[in-house]
């Protein structure tokens, strides 16, 4: 199967060569400089490209380009549909405030519904109740003739 590899034990006890460190590291430094100038040797020049290699990186940055511009797109129609949402949210909430103001007003009044007061003055103004022994004088509305000034509808007790 597999050779056994000897030991380093074994190899130094049969070679009793003496090893000089710096000749070592000159020849390493060497062998390396070697390998480096045979993969130099094989690789072609960075300058010289062809047409092909040409064409196909154009057709990777544009590539390339399209991508980003997908890109950039998304994020544009996303940030103006995010500003269109705060503004229909800002719109949304002067309403809700609006509502709330609303219903405050129509609480108050309908906390005034059985004062006494209350019904009588809403009976005077939309039903045009008098009570007995006063005159109701009606003037014409403002809509009726907008060019003269009118007082309005007034009650005059006996």
């Amino acid at each position: 199967m597999f050779k056994r590899k000897k030991r380093r034990s074994r190899t130094f006890k049969n070679n009793s060569q003496v090893i000089d460190l710096a000749e070592a590291r000159q020849a390493r430094k060497q062998r390396r400089e070697e390998t480096a100038r045979k993969k130099d040797k094989a690789r072609k020049p960075k300058s010289a490209v062809t047409v092909r290699q040409a064409g196909k990186k154009a057709r990777l940055r544009m590539v390339y380009t399209a991508i980003f511009l997908v890109i950039v797109g998304i994020v544009a129609v996303s940030a103006v549909h995010i500003v269109n949402l705060r503004l229909t949210e800002a719109k949304v909430m002067k309403e809700h405030q609006e509502l709330l103001a609303q219903k405050e007003k129509l609480e108050m009044v309908y906390s005034q519904v059985n004062d006494p007061k209350y019904i009588e003055q809403q009976a005077r103004q939309q039903l045009r109740m008098i009570k007995p022994g006063e005159i109701l004088y009606v003037l014409p509305s403002k809509d009726h003739d907008k060019s003269q000034k009118t007082t309005g509808g007034g009650i005059i007790p006996k």
